[in-house]
């Protein structure tokens, strides 16, 4: 019974860690989409719907650029980095769990 127990506890974590490495893939995807829409070209595409990406309106740009800015704050003296990355961490939880939350003008 004890090996079976031990068993179980070791899967169950591995099962907690792959969940989590998973997450953190996904925020490193989003890490390097939001910081490829700074790039002129991909704006360009983006706007166009050219080299086979949907196509976005400024609008909705504007929306992420808005976004980006929640998630990864410019460092505002007047405030503890600490709390900058905790208010930076809430959005990125919000949007792994998947919650209808209105940030940035939409949900």
């Amino acid at each position: 019974i004890q090996k079976t127990i031990k068993k179980t506890a070791r899967r169950e974590q591995l099962m907690r860690e792959e969940a989590e490495q998973k997450r953190l893939k996904t925020v490193l995807e989003l890490q390097f989409i939001l910081e490829k829409l700074g790039d002129d070209e991909v704006r360009s595409d983006l706007k166009q719907g050219s080299n086979g990406v949907p196509v976005l309106t400024e609008e909705e740009l504007t929306m992420l650029d808005e976004f980006y800015k929640l998630v990864y704050p410019e460092r505002d003296m007047n405030m503890r980095l600490n709390e900058q990355y905790e208010q930076a961490s809430v959005h990125l939880w919000d949007l792994l769990e998947g919650k209808e939350k209105p940030v940035c003008g939409t949900t």
